[in-house]
């Protein structure tokens, strides 16, 4: 079983910068060939109640809203296989512009485009007039004149993954191209109000659950005094920062600050700067040598190609890191498309969570089997996230999540209710 050492930044292959050579042949993605006729789409919803409340500047939440697609396809012999999908927005759009009434209303026109009715007339029952999809591409462009609402359209391509792995008998990730039976996983521990608190959380973490690596929040104020007693008690700790966006990059009390995390050894810090920049992260960070972690900048793979140029001409991809969240790319074929670009230029990833039910949790599990993705994921957390989850999540023991081997996503006790 490979390290998070003897994965991470594996030398650049053959350093390829465009991103529309990325084709599912290329990136060794199953190419279904068999014609599949959309019978009927249905969205469920579920309201899921949170075991621990969480609290942003603008309101405290208790619930989670998850919206899970379901597609019924039939062959031209007649069988029928039903996919379902996982979308996973906030109950606000702080994160992003997107939340769950924001996603509902994005998947009624996705319903409506691929049963072939007006968005007004969409039941979820198709028309009888579209012709069949085949591949992920024909499936997806269906759906490719909107406009954003990238959250609806991974939930709707997974579906589509679940429904074609399960006509074959084979998991998602081996349509995928995963090649892992296992994947590296940590953990991410929030802000605190004390280092006492802090310490606490990172303890169990190590202690308890033996992950690989430990992600701590950061914001001026509360970082280097943090990060002191972490190293002190936990010298040789694979460690990464993530800052939400809270350093502004032309004050220079925050780029010293940022400098001074340099002393740490840290894997990366993830999105220190503004959440739609890609220029300035390059630009004013460059003089760092702790790796720079882009998440919310990424929202596909043309993002991910400028972030390459940029720390090419400025200096070196191998201080760049980028955190690919399915949801947040629009699905996972550009999730994978993202992780070959980043990989064949020298660029190392990893899969971040959204706090995804069991079912979305799953299937980030199965994108961490590829190869490119070379660095531990937040795949677990020191606590459930849902007082009743909608199924099991797949089988952790030290620092290792086994990627599921039944049919789709493999979840066998997955219940989404009526």
């Amino acid at each position: 079983m490979e390290t998070w050492k003897e994965t991470r930044g594996r030398t650049a292959t053959w350093g390829c910068l465009d991103e529309r050579v990325l084709t599912p042949k290329v990136l060794g993605i199953y190419e279904n060939p068999l014609p599949l006729t959309v019978e009927a789409v249905r969205v469920r919803s579920r309201k899921m109640d949170l075991r621990i409340p969480f609290e942003t500047s603008f309101g405290r939440f208790d619930s989670l809203v998850r919206l899970y697609p379901e597609i019924t396809f039939r062959t031209e012999d007649g069988r029928r296989v039903t996919g379902v999908g996982e979308c996973s927005p906030l109950s606000a759009p702080w994160y992003d512009y997107e939340c769950h009434r924001s996603v509902a209303t994005a998947l009624g026109y996705l319903v409506a485009s691929l049963t072939g009715k007006p968005v007004e007339e969409a039941d979820g029952v198709a028309s009888g007039k579209e012709p069949p999809v085949t591949d992920v591409l024909s499936f997806t462009s269906r759906y490719r004149w909107i406009v954003g609402h990238p959250m609806a359209k991974a939930g709707m391509e997974g579906a589509y993954w679940d429904g074609v792995a399960r006509l074959r008998g084979v998991s998602v990730s081996s349509l995928w191209g995963g090649t892992r039976k296992a994947v590296l996983t940590g953990t991410s521990v929030g802000l605190e109000p004390t280092v006492e608190a802090l310490m606490d959380k990172v303890d169990r973490a190590v202690r308890e659950m033996e992950v690989v690596r430990v992600k701590v929040k950061v914001k001026p104020g509360r970082d280097l005094a943090y990060l002191d007693a972490i190293r002190n008690r936990y010298p040789d700790l694979p460690l990464q920062v993530d800052a939400n966006a809270a350093y502004d990059l032309f004050d220079p009390a925050h780029l010293a600050l940022l400098k001074d995390f340099d002393r740490f050894g840290l894997l990366m810090i993830e999105q220190p700067g503004r959440n739609d920049d890609i220029l300035d992260h390059a630009r004013q960070l460059a003089h760092l040598s702790t790796p720079i972690c882009l998440d919310e900048s990424i929202l596909h793979a043309v993002h991910a190609r400028q972030a390459i140029q940029l720390w090419k001409e400025h200096s070196h991809p191998s201080r760049l890191v980028v955190n690919i969240k399915p949801p947040r790319v629009g699905g996972y074929l550009e999730a994978i498309r993202i992780a070959r670009l980043c990989c064949d230029n020298g660029v190392s990833v990893w899969c971040g969570g959204m706090h995804e039910s069991a079912l979305g949790k799953t299937a980030n599990v199965h994108f961490s089997s590829r190869d490119e993705v070379d660095l531990p994921g937040d795949h677990v957390s020191q606590a459930p996230y849902f007082v009743r989850n909608v199924g099991s999540s797949p089988e952790y023991r030290r620092g290792r999540l086994t990627v599921p081997s039944g049919a789709g996503w493999g979840i066998e006790d997955l219940d989404l209710g009526d």
